[in-house]
């Protein structure tokens, strides 16, 4: 039985190598499955099942009572899915992450088909109705809304998800592990005798809507969960769903917080925010590594953003090569660096 596997797979790469290569232009009938037996050495029985697995990776079409024909489909194609509206990647995780990610599969002959969200979109991302002929895969960067998510899945190509790992759909996923974030974040300022901690999350805005960051609430809860050990209490006035709201929320406390979890973020908003809430704050920040390549930075929690290029680029390669519908899930642990001196 093992023997018949091997062979199965062997001859299955071969003819995929050969229809990658040309050997059969598209829409031309492949031969009988009792001349590829001759030509392989093998059972009728095993052709069947690469033939099957042909089909299966959408190289190849029946007609009935004719035969099997090479379908016309991009060999190396990547649809790519990103919750931004605009054209080209920004300057933050996800846009950095894009970016690697289309570097990494221009060296490889990937081709890259980009969809973003435009002014016709629902604000979640791009319009499913819009991709016409998607690639072999489908990647998704910062696409959260999880009917959106089933709607690409209804495409038939497997999936690859950074950001969220979605309940809805089968589809490989890479995740930055936010509850850690938030745990080891609170742990760092209750050993340091920081009792009173307020926590910024961040909400993202598309066209005018504004729409939760889930990433933030996972945060929260990690936070929740360092309290509890000490059986601390969690003040809710101090927690801010959003930066811009801690300037005019804070004049009302009747107290101010010793210490604060927040985004990565620079800038007039952050500036005044920190001011609102005391001189005397010991912080934590809440990003990817670029915090560490600043001469001054608070105390920090941060992912590595070529770790999740790397799982990325791996797991996409895998689904071009297999083209089937097993999926896998990585979450990416954060990692605490103390203040720059």
């Amino acid at each position: 039985m093992a023997k018949e596997k091997a062979s199965q797979e062997e001859i299955y790469r071969v003819m995929r190598a050969d229809i990658e290569a040309g050997s059969y232009p598209a829409s031309t009938r492949l031969p009988s499955v009792r001349t590829l037996a001759k030509r392989f050495s093998a059972s009728p029985n095993t052709i069947s099942k690469v033939v099957s697995r042909l089909m299966e990776s959408g190289l190849c079409t029946a007609r009935r009572g004719v035969g099997l024909f090479v379908r016309s489909l991009p060999n190396r194609k990547l649809t790519l899915l990103v919750g931004s509206n605009y054209p080209e990647p920004r300057d933050d995780f996800y846009g950095h992450v894009e970016r690697r990610i289309q570097e990494r599969c221009q060296a490889d002959g990937i081709e890259i088909e980009r969809y973003h969200i435009t002014a016709s979109d629902p604000a979640y991302g791009p319009d499913v109705d819009r991709i016409r002929r998607p690639g072999r895969v489908i990647l998704c960067i910062g696409l959260t809304h999880e009917p959106h998510l089933k709607q690409l899945a209804d495409l038939r190509r497997p999936m690859l998800i950074i950001g969220c790992a979605p309940s809805r759909c089968n589809a490989s996923s890479i995740v930055p592990n936010s509850f850690r974030s938030g745990y080891l974040a609170a742990r760092h300022l209750i050993r340091k005798g920081c009792r009173k901690i307020a926590f910024i999350g961040r909400v993202r805005e598309v066209r005018g809507v504004t729409l939760p960051e889930a990433e933030s609430l996972k945060e929260l809860a990690g936070v929740q969960c360092a309290f509890m050990e000490d059986t601390l209490p969690l003040n809710p006035e101090f927690i801010f769903n959003d930066i811009s709201q801690v300037p005019a929320r804070a004049a009302t406390l009747k107290e101010l917080p010793d210490a604060v979890i927040m985004p990565d973020q620079e800038g007039v908003e952050a500036v005044q925010a920190l001011k609102a809430l005391g001189n005397k704050l010991e912080r934590v920040a809440l990003g990817d590594d670029r915090v560490l390549e600043r001469a001054k930075r608070p105390a920090a929690v941060v992912v590595k953003r070529e770790d999740v290029v790397e799982l990325a680029v791996m797991e996409l390669h895998r689904l071009l090569d297999e083209q089937r519908t097993s999926h896998r899930a990585f979450v990416v642990d954060s990692e605490l660096h103390e203040a720059a001196g």
